[in-house]
């Protein structure tokens, strides 16, 4: 797994993750709500404590709430790369799990879920999300390669233009 952190401004934090099979650990956020698009190949995400694991493939979004716990892991086969951009909203806070074993299991026989488009809720931040868009596409972040740019590109325009300008619901992920 490769992490590229590379903005974290203004109460908007960007990163892009390349999975091999390694997968991100198990973590929760107490104020933010991870916003994701996938990039290359598909993306599980797991959610132990709701026995649940929602597949998300290649150009589409999902968006998990705050204080749930998941992590993010390639879905492709073996030696077959994935690739997520991540963006939060507010104040980045992060807390991993210390017993993975204990999520692993929670996860056994956990209920699978096929896409379904979701909404992303982006707050009153599509203007400040897509000057993001013409700071990168002027100035390349160092840590990105071209093909990485463009996908960063890409998943902003797409959380802008189609994210509902709103606050994450509550109950958003029960009725995805």
């Amino acid at each position: 797994m490769e992490m590229k952190e590379f903005y974290y401004e203004n109460g908007i934090r960007v990163s892009l993750f390349n999975l091999d099979h390694r997968a991100v650990p198990y973590h929760f956020h107490q104020s933010v709500s991870d916003m994701i698009y996938c990039a290359k190949g598909a993306i599980n995400i797991e959610l132990p404590d709701r026995h649940q694991i929602y597949h998300v493939p290649l150009g589409e979004v999902f968006q998990i709430p705050s204080k749930l716990k998941h992590r993010f892991a390639n879905a492709m086969a073996l030696g077959t790369p994935s690739r997520y951009v991540l963006m939060q909203l507010g104040e980045f806070d992060i807390e991993f799990v210390k017993n993975n074993k204990k999520m692993d299991a929670l996860l056994e026989g956990a209920t699978r879920f096929d896409y379904q488009q979701t909404n992303v809720y982006i707050e009153n931040r599509k203007q400040d999300i897509l000057a993001l868009v013409e700071q990168f596409a002027t100035n390349k972040p160092d840590v990105l390669d071209e093909e990485e740019l463009n996908d960063v590109l890409i998943a902003l325009k797409l959380f802008a233009t189609h994210g509902v300008e709103a606050r994450y619901p509550e109950n958003a992920l029960e009725s995805a």
